[in-house]
């Protein structure tokens, strides 16, 4: 079986809307579903914002599931100019060798380097900076712990990223910060219309972000589509 794993609902949301023949539950906190997706059954899993919280949640799964390949997926930043919101970029230091192969005769993505930080890299100069020191393209908050927890199984692992925000973007770090609750992992919005009240000048930038989320999902969810078709049949 193969596991979709998402650090949060909104990234899992389009995919879930399309699968059949679905059951949903949680194990100790962690969010799953087992659903049809095309002619396939597999785990969809919000494993959690963070590296902590997704090693920790990729430990359960395996302790529950006997899984054949693991694809992360989710939102990443945009560390280089060229990437734009909307294009989805698969790690080629993250994921499988064997899988690297296979991906070569597909479409509809590009290739990227990929790093795990634990913070938003919300301005140019912090991307900049990241990128010189990780030589990263793409930034995100979880790949790393994952793919050790899948690499020490000696299984497939595909770690696939959409761009949400772009190089030369300014993200507004306390909007998002007081719109959403990492630990727990929803929307926290009355919270928000507070802060963006005493903090006007992050209105338009975090109406800018939210606005590309919608281009990023479906682009993402439709890559993944795509995806499951092809991946070999004994997975």
């Amino acid at each position: 079986m193969i596991c979709f794993a998402f650090p949060l609902a909104h990234e899992a949301s389009l995919l879930l809307k399309h699968c059949t023949e679905k059951e949903s539950f949680s194990i100790n906190g962690l969010s799953c579903t087992l659903g049809n997706v095309g002619s396939r059954r597999v785990l969809v899993a919000r494993i959690g914002m963070g590296e902590a919280a997704a090693g920790d949640n990729t430990h359960t799964l395996f302790e529950y599931f006997r899984l054949k390949a693991v694809v992360l997926a989710g939102y990443g930043g945009s560390l280089v100019a060229p990437l734009k919101v909307g294009q989805v970029v698969i790690s080629s230091n993250f994921t499988s060798e064997a899988v690297l192969g296979f991906l070569r005769l597909l479409s509809g993505f590009d290739f990227a380097t990929f790093c795990t930080i634990d913070e938003i890299a919300a301005t140019p100069e912090q991307r900049e900076a990241y990128a010189r020191e990780t030589n990263g393209q793409v930034a995100d908050m979880e790949t790393e712990a994952v793919a050790q927890v899948v690499n020490e199984r000696g299984i497939a692992f595909l770690a696939v990223r959409v761009i949400s925000d772009e190089y030369q973007q300014v993200l507004p770090v306390g909007a998002l910060a007081a719109g959403f609750d990492a630990r727990m992992g929803h929307a926290t919005p009355l919270r928000l219309l507070g802060y963006l009240a005493t903090h006007p000048g992050e209105v338009a930038p975090l109406r800018k972000f939210v606005g590309g989320l919608s281009l990023a999902r479906r682009n993402l969810t439709r890559f993944l589509e795509q995806l499951n078709n092809d991946l070999p049949a004994s997975w």
